[in-house]
């Protein structure tokens, strides 16, 4: 199956933008500049109408004593709610809270539960592991604050895109062995699960949207050293025990080079007891929940996911 016609249409309209603002070359790309250019194709973006969400902003002091931003979505309703503590994508270089406000939002309304996202800080200025720190820190922030939000605890998923799925299924094994912390769920979209560039969908070399250069930079920037790579809170995958992990639901896109890793964490996930739903998408790429506003697949695929979430969280 081809890429879906619209979503090669915005990428080709960005890619003209870039052309006309001299985007350079990765090798010469500063990580400011890369959120300059992230700000101006999200332009290009058109957020999905939600109501019924109350959002609130808030913060907490993290382990280095740094302050980290969160923002609470609650559903209209009685509750108490589940609860999913999602990441943002971004490369661990880019990206924020308002960068993934409006599918959080959708999240929060149509899967009926809260959702606390997380501003964790970014690299260079941070490397491996300040952003997965923060994740872990949100994580207990959440639990310790339970009370305050009406929400179940019993029901407590960690989530993210990209970059964000792998700090989301980083935190999952870790606290696997904190007893006071049970997480019943990860919800992982498009996640990057291992310092690897040598699967199929990496040799494919597709070029919608992540490409493998662009990986590459990602993890240049996020790592201190090479060998962090083989950590497996870097590179989950590489984890020799997965038993016991939460129920997952993974999301995966046919043209996306993290797409064999993901398939593998599954069918490792699976073959180590842990219940797995795979949601695949033949005609789209890498970040296409964010595209929901603009292209009808990727707002149909977006629905499917959130629907799968409810009724997994509703378990």
């Amino acid at each position: 199956m081809k890429v879906d016609a619209k979503v090669l249409c915005l990428l080709q309209t960005i890619g003209d933008r870039m052309n006309e603002l001299e985007h350079p070359p990765l090798d010469q790309l500063t990580p400011e500049q890369s959120r300059e250019y992230y700000k101006v194709a999200r332009e290009y973006f058109q957020d999905l109408p939600v109501d019924g969400v109350a959002v609130v902003d808030s913060s907490f002091q993290g382990r280095s004593g740094n302050e980290v931003p969160v923002k609470i979505y609650t559903p209209d309703g009685e509750g108490p709610f589940p609860v999913l503590v999602y990441f943002h994508g971004g490369g661990w270089v880019f990206g924020d809270v308002d960068s993934s406000d409006n599918v959080c939002r959708y999240f929060s309304r149509h899967a009926q539960t809260v959702v606390i996202s997380v501003d964790y800080r970014l690299a260079p200025e941070h490397k491996y592991p300040a952003a997965f720190h923060d994740a872990l820190d949100a994580i207990t922030w959440v639990s310790n604050e339970a009370d305050q939000w009406n929400i179940d605890l019993n029901r407590l998923a960690v989530g993210g895109e990209s970059s964000g799925g792998n700090l989301a299924a980083a935190a999952a094994i870790y606290f696997r062995d904190v007893e006071k912390i049970e997480i019943s769920h990860q919800f992982l979209i498009t996640p990057v699960l291992d310092y690897n560039f040598d699967t199929e969908s990496y040799k494919a070399d597709y070029t919608y949207n992540l490409t493998n250069e662009k990986m590459k930079w990602f993890f240049q920037h996020y790592l201190e050293k090479e060998k962090d790579g083989q950590d497996m809170f870097v590179s989950p995958l590489r984890a020799r025990n997965l038993a016991k992990l939460p129920s997952t639901l993974m999301v995966t896109a046919e043209y996306d080079p993290l797409r064999e890793e993901a398939f593998t964490y599954a069918d490792r996930l699976h073959a180590s007891g842990v219940s797995v739903n795979l949601l695949h998408f033949e005609d789209l790429v890498h970040s296409f929940i964010n595209m929901a506003g603009v292209v009808d697949r990727s707002a149909e695929a977006l629905e499917k996911v959130t629907g799968t979430l409810k009724e997994m969280l509703a378990e």
